[in-house]
């Protein structure tokens, strides 16, 4: 059995939410998954500075783990600490927002980007990043921050169906993603897609999906793009 890990970077989640997502993951895929969270870090991601400010914790969760698994996937769909994660572990390492925002654009030639209210900017800087700005059809805000994220919201439900139906409608999106964790999380892709008429993916899936293959095709990043980083350093680093 391919055992993958979801590390939550940061400390904002409850222990039950936490086993919920545990349990959705395992019912996504066919690998092993376990969510393992930090006792440090930002209450969520919702700005630059917690991005970068949670960057360390997320290495600290994969120096930990790193020989309990075959694969990871950052918990947060910023990808915070991307590369430096590859140089850290030679097994394959998953950003949500990468995998899905490449499988968008292979699905469709233009798609959109759902985002909470505080991070439009750095969701369009993510697409450039990832050299498909010249897909992107728009970044959409719900209004929705993510510590108040009810999954069971039938009115979060119906803004991410307006912003969905707007971006196809108004942007001519061909796809379209949920930019949030938390929102993917949700799993009301079935009822945001009724009627939309263009996919609607679902992050979570996709890059559990994507690690889990990885592992098992025996696939790992390239360590010229990525090199490993010394031990010699990395213990200067966490002592």
């Amino acid at each position: 059995m391919t055992d993958i890990a979801y590390l939550v970077p940061g400390k904002g989640l409850e222990s039950a939410e936490l086993d919920r997502r545990e349990r959705i993951a395992n019912g996504l895929i066919t690998a092993d998954v376990t969510v393992v969270d930090a006792d440090d870090g930002p209450l969520s991601i919702e700005s630059e500075v917690e991005h970068e400010w949670c960057v360390r914790s997320l290495l600290r969760l994969l120096r930990e783990n790193r020989d309990r698994y075959d694969g990871f996937v950052i918990g947060c769909f910023g990808d915070p600490g991307l590369a430096a994660a590859r140089e850290f572990v030679d097994k394959p390492v998953v950003g949500p927002a990468s995998a899905t925002f490449h499988t968008a654009a292979q699905l469709s030639d233009r798609f959109s980007c759902l985002t909470i209210r505080s991070t439009p900017a750095s969701k369009r800087r993510q697409i450039f990043a990832d050299h498909l700005g010249s897909q992107l059809a728009s970044v959409r805000v719900v209004e929705q921050g993510v510590l108040s994220v009810d999954h069971e919201s039938a009115e979060l439900i119906q803004k991410m169906r307006r912003e969905a139906e707007t971006a196809v409608e108004e942007d001519n999106a061909e796809s379209v993603v949920p930019g949030c964790m938390s929102l993917a999380f949700m799993q009301v892709h079935d009822r945001v897609a009724d009627n939309l008429g263009v996919p609607f993916l679902d992050p979570v899936r996709i890059s559990l999906g994507t690690a889990a293959m990885w592992a098992e095709q025996e696939l790992c990043h390239s360590q010229v793009t990525y090199p490993a980083f010394s031990e010699e350093r990395e213990a200067s680093l966490f002592g």
